[in-house]
């Protein structure tokens, strides 16, 4: 594992694993660059490098300054892209769902996959007034944070809860009323259907009070024209967390085909 920088920037991102095929990371909200080791770990795809990164205002970049919104961290994870200079499958979690599909859609040449983990609409999900500040207010909160993780999950490991907490706290006031903001406003882009046309999977914890299947049916799986939308059991929000030997039996499917291979054999879906 190795740590590097973009040139000219402030961007620093995670490099594990070698091959010819990069399968970028991107954390949701309040959440950081570490949320996807477990996953990462169970991984059987060979030949594949896996790539992370700390969104502005998040994880070991929480002193960093704003704008904090779609189109920064989308530059941000592009740079990151453009910079592995091979192609890739990008992944995100919950807001960062939103950002994995515009890196993807401004690179259709090298994108060989786009997987949605409990994501939240591009367009936003437009929770009335009096809802939102109860996630915009959630900045220095440790029991208002530990609260959300422990509703909206079903099997979250407590070591890795406790991480996230403590995680997420770190996260200013402020960087925490913008990113919640942003996911609830959403991107203009989100109004009409994807610029990515490649291949799409969408998991979605069965238990996930907030990304449910009717918003899974309704505002995301209908944006795109090559999609499979997958429910993992026994998890929440945070499926790939919770489940991630699951969720790596499924990306590593998705990889495979990326590669033009099958790396395990199929198995009943979870």
């Amino acid at each position: 594992m190795k740590t590097e920088r973009v040139a000219d920037t402030g961007i620093r991102y995670r490099r594990t694993g070698d091959g010819d095929l990069a399968v970028v990371f991107v954390h949701g909200f309040l959440d950081d660059q570490y949320a996807w080791d477990r996953l990462i770990s169970r991984l059987a795809t060979p030949g594949i490098e896996c790539v992370t990164l700390d969104l502005a205002g998040c994880g070991d970049r929480d002193a960093v300054g704003g704008p904090y919104d779609y189109d920064r961290f989308a530059d941000e994870a592009g740079r990151v892209v453009d910079a592995l200079g091979k192609p890739f499958v990008i992944v995100g979690h919950s807001m960062g769902a939103a950002v994995a599909e515009l890196v993807a859609v401004q690179r259709p040449d090298r994108a060989r996959g786009l997987v949605l983990v409990t994501p939240v609409p591009l367009a936003g999900v437009h929770l009335p007034d009096e809802t939102i500040e109860q996630f915009r207010s959630l900045g220095g909160d440790a029991d208002g944070q530990r609260g959300v993780r422990e509703q909206l999950s079903a099997a979250f490991p407590e070591a890795e809860r406790d991480r996230l907490v403590a995680t997420g706290l770190h996260l200013r006031p402020e960087v925490v009323r913008a990113l919640a903001d942003c996911w609830n406003t959403g991107h203009p882009r989100g109004e009409r259907p994807s610029g990515y046309t490649g291949p799409v999977l969408i998991l979605r914890g069965e238990g996930d009070g907030f990304v449910t299947k009717n918003m899974v049916d309704d505002a995301i799986a209908p944006r795109f024209t090559a999609v499979t939308a997958l429910a993992v059991s026994e998890a929440g929000h945070w499926a790939h967390i919770e489940q991630a030997a699951h969720v790596a039996t499924h990306l590593d499917r998705l990889l495979a085909e990326a590669q033009g291979t099958s790396t395990r054999a199929e198995g009943p879906p979870h």
